[in-house]
């Protein structure tokens, strides 16, 4: 009879699991080993190569998914210009939000995320690979052409305040979940139409100009 789960599947979960609640930096190969309950201490070796290749593996379960939500919501966004900058940002912000109230495995793919937006220029080639396939970089180039000038410099910088605020925030909601939280302050609809909101506040705050 063959196995209900894979050894190469649990030791994903195990990872997946120890990387969302410790964060990627602070997880070795042994104990993504053991928490898999696995006893060949090569496993991971085996079924993948290095920590690396793990979180790479982790991160393809959900990029197809997140990347077909988020250029579904670019084309309605384009199609219906006249709604302006707020499609745009939509489009950056309700597909990870959604991801919260998926399983527990979209729940932790959103807190490694969050762990990785303020440091991806430190991951390896492939994980910023990997990161660039979930369409972020185009809803962003839209909302860049559809928001009031801004200066370059200040853009980026906002922008990048921005992807950590937003991914923390739905971070942050998937961890409430995880804990069995059922008293939320906000619906989910209203919870993705206030970080919208915020999102927009911040892009187009009003700069000095020197």
């Amino acid at each position: 009879m063959a196995e209900v789960t894979s050894t190469r599947d649990l030791l994903l979960d195990a990872a997946t699991r120890l990387f969302a609640q410790r964060g990627v930096d602070n997880v070795s190969v042994a104990e993504i080993v053991r928490g898999a309950q696995q006893r060949n201490t090569s496993a991971v070796r085996y079924h993948f190569g290095s920590r690396d290749d793990v979180l790479c593996a982790v991160l393809a379960r959900h990029v197809p998914e997140l990347a077909e939500r988020r250029f579904a919501l670019l084309e309605q966004a384009k199609a219906r210009p006249t709604r302006g900058v707020r499609s745009a940002a939509e489009a950056i912000v309700r597909p990870i939000t959604e991801f919260a109230q998926g399983g527990w495995r979209q729940r932790a793919y959103l807190q490694i995320g969050s762990d990785l937006a303020g440091s991806i220029d430190r991951m390896s080639v492939q994980v910023q690979g990997l990161m660039a396939q979930t369409a972020g970089s185009e809803a962003w180039e839209l909302l860049r052409t559809r928001c009031p000038k801004i200066p370059s410099d200040l853009w980026t910088v906002r922008k990048e305040l921005c992807v950590v605020f937003v991914g923390r925030a739905a971070a942050d909601r998937a961890r409430h979940l995880d804990r069995g939280g059922t008293q939320r302050v906000l619906s989910d609809d209203r919870f993705v139409d206030n970080l919208v909101e915020m999102l927009l506040g911040a892009m187009r705050a009003p700069h000095r100009v020197n």
